[in-house]
């Protein structure tokens, strides 16, 4: 299987290397944007359908523009994106959970209260702290976390069936980028590590500030990560 997407992808990468030589490559971005997009979530619509299982969610949409845009950055290989949802996932319904226990009454009426308002951004604020502390940075999935808060996620089916959107769409992805010739990890690269972009007044993370010791001392100390 995988010779044969070698072959497939030999045609994919000498039309898109001819092309960015010829500076057209935020052209053919776009359009492999829109094309793997597309392609990624009507098949699992058309999956859903034949199933009849709820498979296609809000949250999917922001990670499969991700997984096809930026597959070089770790926030859109598979290990992120299914971690990421996951454990927002959990968060957002252990949120939910407790404002069931704590204000039953506050769930009955119509429309978005405060306390659920409150909760809501909790849950998102919890679903970062464990994707920040594991590194399994995902920001698609801090609204996995808010709509699981606010008792999207409702049924059981609903939970299996984000598990199952996300275990395919990885997969859609890993294949689309084969055949398009795009490096795209199986689960993750393991000799790659992404820090986040904070800029200070002494510099960028992950940057020496200057070449005197005491500025990249300084450095050191107001923008280290352990």
């Amino acid at each position: 299987m995988s010779g044969f997407l070698w072959q497939l992808a030999k045609l994919s990468r000498l039309r898109f290397f001819y092309l960015v030589s010829r500076g057209e490559a935020r052209r053919i971005t776009a359009l492999y944007v829109l094309v793997a997009s597309f392609v990624s979530l009507s098949t699992l619509g058309a999956v859903a359908y034949f199933l009849d299982w709820p498979l296609i969610f809000p949250v999917l949409g922001p990670t499969a523009f991700l997984v096809f845009y930026s597959p070089a950055r770790s926030m859109a290989w598979p290990r992120n994106c299914i971690l990421g949802h996951l454990s927002a996932l959990l968060c957002g319904l252990m949120v939910y959970l407790l404002l069931l226990w704590l204000f039953p009454q506050k769930l009955v009426g119509e429309g978005f209260n405060l306390t659920e308002t409150i909760f809501a951004s909790g849950a998102m604020a919890l679903s970062a702290l464990i994707m920040v502390f594991f590194n399994i940075l995902h920001p698609p999935a801090a609204s996995t976390a808010m709509l699981a808060a606010t008792g999207y996620f409702d049924t059981p089916g609903k939970v299996l069936g984000l598990a199952l959107a996300l275990f395919l769409l990885s997969i859609e992805g890993i294949i689309l980028h084969r055949l398009a010739g795009i490096i795209y990890p199986l689960w993750r690269d393991k000799g790659l590590a992404e820090e986040p972009p904070i800029k200070t007044k002494l510099g960028e993370v992950g940057e020496a500030a200057s070449d005197e010791p005491y500025a990249r001392l300084a450095h050191r100390l107001t923008t280290r990560r352990d």
